[in-house]
């Protein structure tokens, strides 16, 4: 019987998943949304044409931002959900990505408006009464915007994150034996890649303008 075959993937190609849960100020949810919606939309902002392509370089494939108030359930659900600290509302962020976390994240920092985004967020956060956390550490939220914002200060930033970064960033999609499952139908095909290879992907998803696109609503089973 012959041995399957092994495919080696190079790191950049790895994919990863991020999974924050954000502790901030109490009553802030609304604010922090609104920096979140600066990240998503300062993404955008350079175009092929400029000889950039942002999604190429941070290499997300997919994410979601989930703001929950303090004290409050996660809605929908018959079950207590995301949890925040108490007297603090919680910012949950998932997201899929290519390569090395640190490179993952350095690649917005060409972006002023995700920084801006960025650095408002960390105004919001709440690091008080939390175990095991100096609220005005060398990698606190508070450290770093007195330093002059995340991107003067990258290393304090990945550490920042990777204090309520659930995922693990060594652990990659396909791989055995991590603290949760995590897979993928194309382990290896990263965002440049799809972007690369796939044929008028800069018609099909254009970075910026020339097309719009409308998502009619989908249906939900019915379980009466």
């Amino acid at each position: 019987m012959s041995q399957p075959e092994v495919i080696t993937v190079p790191i950049t190609d790895q994919q990863h998943l991020l999974f924050l849960f954000i502790p901030l100020k109490k009553g802030t949810v609304g604010k922090a949304m609104e920096a979140a919606q600066k990240v998503k939309e300062g993404a955008k902002l350079l175009t092929a044409s400029d000889g950039y392509d942002p999604r190429k370089t941070t290499g997300v494939h997919y994410f979601t931002i989930f703001p929950q108030a303090a004290g409050q359930n996660t809605p929908g659900i018959p079950v207590p959900g995301f949890q925040s600290c108490p007297d603090k509302d919680v910012l949950v962020v998932m997201s899929i990505y290519d390569g090395q976390f640190d490179a993952y994240i350095n690649a917005f920092f060409a972006l002023q408006p995700v920084v801006d985004g960025l650095n408002l967020l960390l105004t919001l956060m709440d690091e008080t009464d939390i175990e095991g956390v100096d609220p005005n550490g060398p990698t606190s939220a508070n450290t770093i915007i007195k330093m002059k914002g995340v991107k003067k200060n990258p290393l304090a930033f990945y550490c920042l994150l990777m204090r309520y970064n659930f995922g693990d960033p060594v652990y990659s999609a396909g791989d055995k034996g991590g603290k949760y499952v995590f897979g993928t139908n194309f382990p290896g095909l990263s965002v440049a890649k799809i972007i690369d290879n796939y044929p008028d992907a800069d018609k099909l998803w254009p970075l910026t303008g020339g097309v719009t696109y409308d998502f009619p609503k989908s249906m939900k089973p019915n379980c009466k």
